[in-house]
C-alpha cells in the first residue's frame, strides 16, 4: 500500500502544521515528490522536514482562489487538505478557512482530474451543531462531497503528539498554576425553572497519537470516497488527561470544577491573549464528547497497536 505514492507528487495545504509536519516527514521516507502551499513561504523554511534534497518544496500562494489554486495544483497526483483554525482571528474566519477553501481545492480537483483528494475534518462536528467551528467543518465536509465525491474525509478526536495544542498547552499551565479546571464539570442544565446539577458529568475525548492518525492517512489514500472517524485507544475526562501530563512532569496539582456557565467569563478574557486558552465557541464544542468506538475500530484495522496517551507523551513534553 505504501508503494502507492511512489513517484507521484503530493501537494498539502497545511503542511507546515502541527499534523502537517508529522505528515510530511512520514512522506519523506516514501519515493514520492512533496510540495507545501503556503502563503508565507518564507516562515515555514524555518521548519525542518526530513528527506532528500529537493524532496521537499514550498511554494507560494497569494490568495486562495480557483486560479490560484490551479496553478499550483497542475501536475500533481495527491492533494490533501489539512488547512484547519481552532479559533478566528481578524485575518482568519472559520467559513473562509473550513469552507470556502476546501471548496474552491476540490473544485480544481475535479476539474484536473486528480486522482485522490484527502480532507481532514474532525470527529462529531455533526453532532455540535451550536458551535461555529463545528458548522463550518461540516459544512465543508458537505460541499466537498457534492463537489467531488470520491474524496476521502478523516474525522479524528483530538490530536496529540509532539507540536500539538493539546497536552502541551496543559503542561504549560501546570507549570505555574497551581490547580487546573476540570471544564464542564459539574453538568448544571434547568427544568421548570429549577437547576439540575450532574456532578458526575465530564467531558469526555478519545485522543489519538499524531503518528498514527498519519499512518492511516498513508494507508487509506486509495479509499476513494470513504469517510473515516478515528479514535485512540482509551476515552478519557480532563482529569485523566492531567493525570497522565503530571505523572509525566512529576508534579502535583489540584483540580477544580469549572462548570460551562462559569468558564464563559474566562473565555471572554482568554480571547484577548495572542493564544486564547479557551474560546466561547470551544465551550459549545465540548459540549458533545469526542469519542467514537467505530473510530477506534476503524484505526485498528490499519494500525496495529494503537498508541495511547500514556506510551507516548514521555517522549515529547
Amino acid at each position: 500500500m505504501l508503494s502507492y505514492y511512489n513517484g507521484k507528487k503530493v501537494i498539502v495545504f497545511g503542511g507546515s502544521g502541527f499534523i502537517g509536519n508529522h505528515l510530511v516527514n512520514s512522506l519523506c521516507k516514501l519515493s514520492c515528490q512533496i510540495e507545501i502551499i503556503s502563503r508565507n513561504p518564507q516562515k515555514k523554511k524555518k521548519k525542518f522536514f526530513s528527506g532528500e534534497p529537493g524532496q521537499v518544496s514550498i511554494k507560494k500562494i497569494n490568495d486562495f482562489s480557483e486560479k490560484n489554486i490551479e496553478n499550483v495544483l497542475k501536475g500533481s497526483d495527491v492533494v490533501i487538505n489539512l488547512i484547519g483554525i481552532l479559533y478566528e482571528t481578524k485575518k482568519s474566519k472559520f467559513y473562509q478557512t473550513h469552507v470556502e477553501i476546501p471548496k474552491a481545492i476540490s473544485k480544481v480537483v475535479k476539474k484536473l482530474g486528480i486522482d485522490t483528494f484527502i480532507h481532514l475534518s474532525v470527529l462529531k462536528v455533526e453532532k455540535s451543531r451550536f458551535s461555529e467551528y463545528a458548522n463550518s467543518k461540516y459544512e465543508g465536509e458537505n460541499e466537498i462531497k457534492s463537489i467531488f465525491p470520491n474524496v476521502i474525509i478523516l474525522k479524528p478526536s483530538v490530536v496529540f503528539g509532539k507540536g500539538d495544542n493539546f497536552t502541551n498547552l496543559f503542561s504549560k499551565i501546570s507549570a505555574f498554576s497551581p490547580a487546573l479546571p476540570l471544564i464542564g464539570t459539574p453538568k448544571i442544565s434547568f427544568k421548570n425553572y429549577l437547576p439540575i446539577i450532574d456532578f458526575n458529568f465530564k467531558v469526555k475525548f478519545q485522543p489519538i497519537y499524531v503518528g498514527d492518525l498519519v499512518k492511516f492517512l498513508i494507508l487509506t489514500s486509495q479509499k476513494k470516497g470513504k469517510s473515516f472517524e478515528l479514535a485512540g485507544p482509551y476515552v478519557k475526562s480532563f482529569d485523566e488527561i492531567y493525570d497522565v501530563i503530571l505523572q509525566t512532569k512529576k508534579r502535583k496539582r489540584i483540580y477544580f470544577p469549572l462548570p460551562f456557565f462559569l468558564a464563559k467569563p474566562l473565555a471572554l478574557f482568554s480571547k484577548f491573549l495572542p493564544q486564547p486558552i479557551i474560546t466561547s465557541d470551544q465551550l459549545k464544542l465540548l459540549t458533545v464528547n469526542s469519542v467514537s468506538m467505530q473510530g477506534f475500530k476503524n484505526l485498528s484495522r490499519y494500525i496495529k497497536n494503537p498508541k495511547s496517551m500514556e506510551v507516548i507523551i514521555g517522549s515529547y513534553l
